[in-house]
């Protein structure tokens, strides 16, 4: 009987797997294609990075981080567009303040770059997403697209560009640092036969742009040394930036360059960033990009309710609206906290002593005990106010007094006798 259990038991489990592996087939498949899905493929990126991929690096570089700001080429493109009349000199005076980024302002004299950008959305968006998941990527397909148009014979040196090659890394930098010429080509014909199966993305050349060998070229523009302040290291396969002011021009051989510890690797600022990122891009690191969670303040609910009755007449065909408002009760709740903030903060034992030290008299010292006694002396008479107190104040004399007073000292002489002698 054991046996028979046994057996069975292991029967039921054997087809428990059996079932259960097409189904686990069927969840790993779809994850694969739903990663496949949220990720781009070589044929994409290369269709993506066609129309730039011939740029020189300084003006690649700055477009390279600037898509990863769309709002920032929006927002410069318009006012480039009612703006453009001034010099690159007056545009850089007059943007400083302006909070873009700095790629993006270095695109400003680059006008017609800068409007293509703003035109092609979907464009700059894919762009973007994939310089944020992986640069490394981008800079790889970039060496691809430059191999084959030199296999093709469109791309070498010519007056407006310097072309260097370094076994596997292909450098294009303007033959002067002073000006730049900006190159359109299409990407239908310098590349050689196209081989994927999505078409390059091609942009109609601007009327102004004259042509000299496979490209058109525009006028030319005159850059600072401050337009330089990025680059790329292909052997690395990273964009580097200086946050310093770059004060002179490189003139060495930009394929041996070597840049100084002010480049620094160039990092993506997801606070300056105004718009959501793709879920391909938060796919690629979920921790990194994904959208902070706001959090909504509380709707005060009103303390008045005002409600409308409207009643019809029936008799007299007249409708009648009447608006009563009632004043919304205090929850305990609320009156609890009403309380609480109305409630007086008790005084600790701390600032009762200090209060009574503060209300306490402050003792007289002895010298100012001194100095009160003297003050209140009386002040010493003179001689002269001595002498008058002293002296008895005289009765009222009347004239019979004064008669008497005169025959006192008056002495009495005898009658009839001569008292003087020879």
């Amino acid at each position: 009987m054991k046996r028979l259990s046994i057996a069975i038991l292991t029967a039921l489990s054997a087809v428990n797997t059996l079932v259960a592996l097409p189904v686990m087939a069927e969840q790993e498949q779809a994850t694969a294609t739903q990663s496949e899905a949220l990720s781009y493929s070589d044929a994409e990126l290369d269709s993506v990075l066609a129309p730039i991929a011939l740029y020189p690096d300084t003006i690649l570089t700055h477009i390279l981080i600037a898509s990863t700001y769309p709002l920032d080429i929006v927002s410069a493109d318009r006012w480039r567009q009612q703006n453009s009349e001034l010099s690159e000199d007056e545009i850089q005076e007059q943007t400083e303040s302006f909070n873009w980024d700095p790629s993006v302002k270095a695109l400003l004299p680059l006008t017609d770059i800068l409007h293509t950008l703003a035109s092609d959305l979907d464009w700059l968006q894919q762009l973007g997403d994939n310089v944020l998941i992986s640069q490394s990527r981008v800079l790889a397909r970039v060496q691809v697209l430059r191999q084959h148009a030199l296999n093709a014979g469109t791309l070498s040196d010519n007056e407006y560009l310097d072309v260097e090659q370094d076994e596997d890394v292909i450098v294009i930098e303007p033959t002067r640092k002073e000006y730049i010429y900006v190159p359109f080509y299409d990407t239908r014909v310098v590349f050689g036969h196209w081989w994927h199966p999505v078409a390059p993305v091609y942009w109609h050349q601007p009327a102004h742009f004259r042509l000299a060998g496979s490209f058109y070229w525009s006028p030319r523009i005159h850059l600072s040394t401050t337009f330089y302040f990025g680059g790329i290291l292909w052997h690395n396969r990273q964009v580097v930036v200086n946050h310093k002011p770059v004060k002179r021009f490189y003139y060495g051989k930009d394929v041996k360059r070597v840049y100084s510890r002010d480049y620094q690797p160039w990092q993506h600022n997801t606070a300056h960033r105004h718009v959501r990122y793709s879920p391909r891009v938060i796919h690629s690191a979920p921790t990194h990009f994904a959208t902070p969670r706001v959090v909504k303040k509380p709707i005060r609910s009103p303390t008045k309710v005002t409600t409308t009755v409207t009643r019809r007449n029936t008799e007299r065909g007249v409708t009648v609206r009447k608006e009563t408002t009632v004043k919304k009760p205090v929850t305990v709740r609320q009156e609890a906290v009403r309380k609480e903030t109305t409630v007086k903060k008790p005084v600790t034992v701390r600032q009762e002593a200090v209060r009574r030290e503060t209300t306490v008299k402050k003792p007289v010292t002895v010298r100012r005990e001194v100095v009160r006694k003297e003050t209140t002396v009386k002040k010493p008479a003179t001689v002269r106010r001595e002498v008058v107190r002293s002296a008895p104040q005289q009765k009222r004399t009347t004239p019979a007094a004064v008669k008497k007073r005169q025959t006192v000292q008056q002495p009495k002489q005898p009658k009839g006798k001569n008292r003087d002698h020879n």
